[in-house]
């Protein structure tokens, strides 16, 4: 039962991810990119702290604080790292690599911590990490002159990222939603003081604005699904199905902006479909 909603609550929280991805990607075709992260993280740092004052807490918060503080570090490099390599053009060697590692690495960590699963769990990963690789590298141009630096960045963003979700994974139930809410703001900080030292724009208005605080509530939702994953284990199961969000943004482009689906998408998305549910069956 545990493995079943540990699946359920990764895949709605990879689906919002791709929705707050997707949000956040038209937001940026209206304000500096740099901007719009910032302000979506802020506005997810007030979502959080809003459902951390609604659901309470139980016990001594000052390890699981801790976590936070490292799951917001982590995460805010990822994100930096991330907002470099796509600055680079090279996106089909971003995305994937990225989301493989984001979801691969905390499911090779709890593996060598003993952890098992099922055999349609097993093949439910390894569908998942399929449809990761092929949803993304098929959906972008394959040509640009700084695939090297695009790959480094990569590997960064992938590392912060999985060092984020094992951070999360670190923490109670007990401690609400408070080390969501502490890694949002220190993100918000690192970000910010990035953006000051590069002399770039860190205040997004208009409608890249207003778009930017939807995704940024949408992220803390997911977020919030994700973590309780995370809590619930195993740790392989949801760090791999949450890592399935650039699904949810191709079908947000097909649908909503009318973008073109190719052959090999389509599939990565069945093979996303079929691995949620094989991940499901106890």
């Amino acid at each position: 039962m545990a493995t079943r909603t540990t699946a359920l609550l990764a895949t709605l929280g990879a689906a919002l991810f791709g929705a707050a991805d997707f949000l956040g990607g038209v937001a940026a075709r209206k304000a500096p990119a740099l901007a719009v992260t910032i302000t979506s993280q802020a506005t997810g740092f007030v979502v959080l702290v809003l459902g951390s004052l609604l659901m309470g807490w139980s016990g001594d918060l000052r390890v699981p604080l801790l976590w936070g503080l490292a799951a917001g570090v982590c995460g805010g490099i990822g994100v930096l790292a991330l907002y470099a390599g796509l600055a680079t053009g090279r996106m089909s060697v971003v995305a994937p690599v990225t989301a493989s590692l984001s979801g691969s690495i905390p499911a090779i960590v709890d593996f060598a911590g003993g952890t098992k699963v099922g055999p349609y769990a097993l093949a439910g990963i390894a569908l998942a990490f399929a449809a990761i690789v092929i949803v993304s590298v098929s959906g972008h141009d394959q040509s640009s002159e700084n695939a090297g630096r695009a790959l480094v960045f990569a590997l960064i963003a992938g590392v912060g990222f999985a060092g984020s979700i094992l951070s999360y994974a670190q923490t109670p139930q007990s401690s609400g939603l408070w080390p969501l809410a502490i890694a949002r703001v220190t993100a918000v900080v690192m970000l910010s003081v990035a953006g000051l030292v590069a002399r770039r724009s860190i205040v997004a208005s208009g409608d890249g604005r207003r778009i930017a605080i939807f995704a940024g509530a949408v992220d803390a939702t997911a977020n919030t699904a994700v973590v309780t994953a995370l809590r619930l284990g195993p740790i392989a199961v949801a760090s791999v199905l949450a890592a399935l969000y650039p699904v949810g943004t191709v079908l947000l482009a097909r649908f909503v902006l009318h973008e073109h689906v190719r052959g090999w998408q389509r599939v990565g998305i069945v093979l996303a479909l079929v691995a949620v549910v094989l991940t499901a069956i106890p």
